[in-house]
Order: C-alpha cells, then sequence, then structure tokens
C-alpha cells in the first residue's frame, strides 16, 4: 500500500527508472480499473481536474466575493462577521494539510480529490440554507439623501436567528475542508501522470483553467444580484423598493451557489474512479530526470516518527525554506491584491465600484491566461535545470519590481467642499446644509459648473427631486453656485495616465501568473518523489498561515491608514468613503515592493544553496558555474 521508495541508485543516474517509483495496483484496483482502461489516462485525467477547478474556483473566488455584501444585508453581518465568514475557508484548508501529508502514500489520491470536490458541492449547497430558513428579507424603511431637518438616524436590522451564522461558517469549513486536496493532490498527480517535462505545460493549463471559474462567478454572480433575492416568494414593488437603484434591494445572490455546487458535485464523481495509477503512466514517464537536491535523497520509509523526521529534513533544508518563503510572499501580495485591487482603480481613477470591479475582471483574467501560457512555455524549456528555473524566476521577478513603480501613477485629487477644498459656503456640516442632517449620507454629485463634489445632495443642500429613487440631477441645491448638480463624482481628465497605467499593470499581472507554473515545477523537482505530497502541504501550510490569511488583513491595514473620511452605519460599524489617494499609492507600492524584494532574497538563497544529486546533468552544470 505504500509507494516504494527510489533507490539510491537510481536517484544517482541520469534517468530515473519510473517503475520503481510508483505504486503497484492492487487486484480490486486492477479489475476496477479494466472497466475503463479507455478513460483512465492522462487527457481524461487532466479534464476532469481542470473542470473540478473551474467549479471550486466558483464558488470560492467568485460568488463568494460578488456575493459577500448580499449575504451581510441579508443576515445582518457585520464587517468582523464576514470577514471570519471568508477567512474560515482558508482555516479549514490549512488544518487538512496536516492529515493529507501524513496519509499521502496509503491512499488513492484521485479518489480523495472526488471525494473532497463532493463536500465543496455540498457546502456551497450548505450556504443557503439560511436563505430559506430564515423566511423572507424584511426591507426596512428607506434612508433619503436629500435635504431633511426631521431625517430619523435610526435603523432597522435584518431580523436572523441565532443559527444563521454558525450555518454559514459549518459551510465554508466543508468547501474548505473538501478543496484542499484539489491544490496539493492535483499538483502530485499531474506531476506523477505525466513526463516531467510536460510538467510545466500541465501545470500552467491545471492554473490558467483555474482562473475560469473567478471569471464565471464574478460575471453570473453580477447578473443573478440583479435578481429581486426573494425571488418567487415576495413581489419587491409591493415592497415599496424601486428596483436595483434603491439601496434596500438584494438580489438573488443563493442561485450561483445552487448551480455550482450541483456542478461541482457532477465532476467529482468520475474523479472517484481513477486508480491509483493511469494507464499511460509508464509510457508518459520514460526518460525523466532526477534533479533532486543531495540532501533530500533520504529515505524515511519505517522509521517510526516517518513523518515528523521528514518535515524536519524540509525545515532544516535551505532550499527547501527558501522555495516556501518564496510561495509565501507571493500569496501574501496576491490575496492582498485580488482582495483589494478594485478598490484601488476606484480611488486612485474615480470609476464606480461596478465599473472597477468589471475593470478588474477584464485585466486579470486574460493576462492570468497569458502569463500561464508564457510560463508554460518558459517551465518546458528550463525542466531539465532546477539552476535555470530559479534563474528564470528571478528575472521575471525583477519585471515585476520595475512594474511596480506604475503604482504611482493617478489621476489629479478630485476637489471636494470642505474636505480638500475651502468652498465659500460649505464644510462638512457647514452653514448651508446645517440644518440637513446629513452626517451619515454618502450619495457623491458634482458641481459641473465649479468642478467641485460633494459628499451627497443632502450636503449641496438639495431639496428633494419628484422620483428621490432614481434621480441623476438635483436642483434647488443652497451650496454650489450653480444650484445644480448631478449624480457621481466630478471626473478628472487623465485619460493618458490610464493607458499608461493599465498597459504596464496588466504587463506586470501577466508576469506574475508566468512564474506560477515555473516555481512549481521546481518546487515538485527538488525533493524526492516520496516526499512530494509532503512538500506540497508543508508549503501550502506555510502559505496558509503566514501567506493567504493575513495577506488581505495587512493590505487592508494599509489601506484603512489612508483614510480621509469614516461614515458610521447601523451599530458600531464604519465604512471608509474617501482616501488620500498620494498616501495610497505610496503604501501599496511599499507593501509590492518590500514583499517582492523578499522573494528575490528567496529566490537567490534557493538558487544558491542548491545541491544536485551525484552523478547528473545538474551536478555537472553547478560545479562548471562553481569553477567559473
Amino acid at each position: 500500500r505504500f509507494c516504494s521508495s527510489i533507490p539510491p541508485s537510481a536517484m544517482g543516474s541520469r534517468v530515473v527508472a519510473v517503475e520503481s517509483s510508483r505504486p503497484e495496483m492492487s487486484e480490486k484496483e486492477s479489475s476496477k480499473g479494466s472497466c475503463m482502461s479507455s478513460f483512465a489516462r492522462f487527457p481524461v485525467y487532466i479534464t476532469c481536474i481542470c473542470a473540478n477547478a473551474v467549479f471550486q474556483g466558483m464558488i470560492v473566488n467568485g460568488f463568494i466575493s460578488t456575493s459577500i455584501s448580499s449575504i451581510e444585508k441579508r443576515f445582518n453581518l457585520s464587517s468582523t462577521k464576514s470577514g471570519i465568514f471568508s477567512a474560515t475557508y482558508d482555516v479549514a484548508v490549512a488544518v487538512m494539510l496536516i492529515p493529507l501529508a501524513i496519509y499521502s502514500k496509503r491512499i488513492n489520491k484521485s479518489f480523495v480529490i472526488g471525494v473532497g470536490m463532493i463536500l465543496v458541492g455540498l457546502g456551497s449547497l450548505c450556504i443557503v440554507i439560511p436563505q430559506f430558513s430564515e423566511g423572507n428579507y424584511s426591507v426596512g424603511s428607506l434612508q433619503s439623501d436629500h435635504c431633511d431637518s426631521s431625517r430619523d438616524h435610526s435603523c432597522m436590522e435584518q431580523p436572523v436567528s441565532p443559527w444563521a451564522f454558525p450555518i454559514l461558517l459549518a459551510s465554508q469549513l466543508l468547501v474548505g475542508v473538501g478543496a484542499a486536496p484539489l491544490f496539493t493532490y492535483g499538483y502530485s498527480c499531474i506531476d506523477e501522470f505525466d513526463a516531467h517535462k510536460r510538467t510545466g505545460k500541465n501545470m500552467a493549463l491545471f492554473m490558467g483553467v483555474s482562473t475560469l471559474g473567478p471569471a464565471v462567478g464574478f460575471i453570473g454572480g453580477g447578473y443573478l444580484l440583479k435578481l429581486w433575492g426573494d425571488i418567487g416568494k415576495t413581489d419587491y414593488t409591493e415592497l415599496g423598493v424601486a428596483g436595483t437603484a434603491d439601496p434596500r434591494w438584494y438580489g438573488a445572490w443563493w442561485i450561483g451557489f445552487v448551480v455550482a455546487g450541483l456542478g461541482c458535485i457532477l465532476s467529482a464523481v468520475p474523479m472517484c474512479f481513477f486508480p491509483r495509477k493511469l494507464y499511460d503512466t509508464d509510457e508518459r514517464k520514460k526518460g525523466d530526470v532526477a534533479l533532486t537536491h543531495k540532501k533530500l535523497d533520504v529515505d524515511y520509509s519505517g522509521h517510526k516518527w516517518e513523518y515528523l523526521k521528514t518535515f524536519q529534513l524540509f525545515l532544516y533544508n535551505r532550499t527547501c525554506m527558501s522555495l516556501i518563503a518564496m510561495q509565501t510572499f507571493e500569496s501574501l501580495v496576491m490575496n492582498g491584491y485580488i482582495t483589494f485591487i478594485p478598490k484601488l482603480f476606484e480611488n486612485l481613477f474615480g470609476y464606480s465600484s461596478s465599473w472597477a470591479a468589471m475593470l478588474t475582471g477584464i485585466i486579470v483574467v486574460p493576462m492570468g491566461v497569458l502569463g500561464n501560457a508564457i510560463g508554460a512555455g518558459l517551465a518546458s524549456k528550463t525542466s531539465h535545470s532546477f539552476t535555470t528555473m530559479m534563474k528564470t524566476t528571478i528575472v521575471l521577478n525583477l519585471i515585476v519590481v520595475a512594474c511596480s513603480s506604475v503604482l504611482f501613477l493617478r489621476c489629479d485629487e478630485r476637489p471636494i467642499a470642505g474636505v480638500n477644498r475651502v468652498w465659500s459656503n460649505s464644510s462638512l456640516g457647514g452653514t448651508c446644509s446645517a440644518h440637513c442632517e446629513c452626517d451619515h449620507i454618502f450619495n457623491p454629485v458634482c458641481d459641473q459648473r465649479s468642478g467641485v463634489s460633494f459628499f451627497s445632495p443632502c450636503h449641496a443642500g438639495c431639496q428633494r427631486p419628484l422620483d428621490h429613487l432614481t434621480a441623476r440631477d438635483w436642483n434647488g441645491c443652497s451650496c454650489p453656485d450653480s444650484t445644480k448638480v448631478s449624480k457621481g463624482w466630478c471626473t478628472v481628465d487623465c485619460n493618458v495616465t490610464q493607458v499608461i497605467f493599465f498597459t504596464v499593470f496588466a504587463i506586470m499581472a501577466a508576469t506574475i501568473f508566468s512564474g506560477g507554473p515555473i516555481l512549481q515545477n521546481a518546487a515538485l523537482r527538488v525533493v524526492s518523489f516520496d516526499h512530494r505530497d509532503q512538500f506540497i502541504c508543508y508549503g501550502w501550510m506555510w502559505m496558509r498561515i503566514c501567506g493567504s490569511i493575513p495577506g488581505a488583513v495587512v493590505f487592508g491595514m494599509l489601506i484603512d491608514t489612508t483614510c480621509l473620511h469614516w461614515i458610521k452605519d447601523c451599530g458600531d460599524s464604519q465604512k471608509c468613503v474617501l482616501y488620500d489617494t498620494t498616501k495610497l499609492s505610496l503604501y501599496t507600492f511599499l507593501f509590492t515592493i518590500i514583499t517582492k524584494l523578499a522573494v528575490l532574497i528567496a529566490q537567490v538563497s534557493a538558487w544558491k544553496s542548491y545541491v544536485p544529486i551525484k552523478g547528473s546533468d545538474e551536478e555537472d552544470q553547478k560545479n562548471a558555474e562553481n569553477g567559473a
């Protein structure tokens, strides 16, 4: 039942015998596999696992992101609770990595991936349980945004049972537990079932397809949010809700989770029937070259403390820890960017929230596919040498460092009455709008004549328009000189700056994605076959605990320090509505440059500390470099 270890003689040769490094199928597995001899082959396998990655991405990185505001509104969640809800997934993944590493040699990893994805589907379906158990959505009264001296600032919160939030957390736990095998065992299985020289291309395909899931989730989730959340149960017009422009509107966020959950379960079923070894593996693995680190060519099979010894081996090996540090710092900056890049675009260039989110998808998804394609080509050309892989990632990282200076580009700061522009007649809470009770209102408007913005029609001293729900223009305003304002911030002309920024940013995004397949290939090559799964799980544990989980928190804290004006919501929660773009650019640049320089140090450390196994081409190359 255990994978047979690679003997030192085989590891010392230039070509590794594939048969000695693969577990033999039992009679039960062989008979089961004979029924699928035409399907248990690598092309079918990569297709199935990619389909699973698409549905996982739709749920975790797509629908969760687009639905979080609707979930907060529907179940009356504070920002703290919604943060806990999002982080539960990463915590579940991190906890699962330990048993995945320990039992990797005893199980059929493809079967575990399939069962895990079934759990992801069930978790996705469980998320919608509170939607139906909590009854109908309570609309509440509409808070007007025009000047109103008799305004009522009281809040009407959505009544929710105490079980709703625990159910949401439990569903996220299921999704996290189920998704953990996909990106740990998934990587190792792809590497085990095909030639090493094609690992880079396979990883690029897997990672590239993974970006399609979030894209479908963002687009589909955005469309579903235009449908009424209690569809078929209540009529929003009878409740006094004017439509999607009404701030009391909440969309049908739950439909996406139902569709993706069912799709996830269906795509997971074929994974459960793949044997431990595919029928074409031996033929594909002929000619694989060993690049294992000399000090990592150790076999602890049968040792009482086998797994502790293995983790100790990784911990004390400089090359291993350098690779893990590299991946951890990358996940730190990537998770921060994924979470907050729409907000960055929104504030640097004055975009609306919807356009900033859409622009993020327009840039990130194509650049992710292009970057992974470039990474596939580079990985296939460098797969023969760990040293060459590291040098390639160093060059790519230096390009990202150079491109990150584009973060200093931004539109000129827009003038806002009472904030950064002294207005003869107005300030926040000034004389012309002092009687309007505007403290908690934010709906930016623009005085086209002066080019000065106001926080809301209320702050501009505007009276209630005839159609106050869909109004885009307000007349009879006491603060602006023109007595008329229009919805939205005043625009600042910086078209050339935007073209330069997004061109360079797209290059930076593609370069970051192109390093992924190479880095993953290097991590798989540097350890022996028997330790591959443990090393992936060990690395992912560091990435989650020290990278993904704190990444968004650190980035968010940095962004909050640049806030110029906070507005309180119901209760004690508050949100920032205006940022200092100069500080925002600077802090984002510093966050990026510091983490990328840390990645660079880790890359150089991995390159310099690598010791190839005796008798390999890599050893000859390393000796030649040292001799030079």
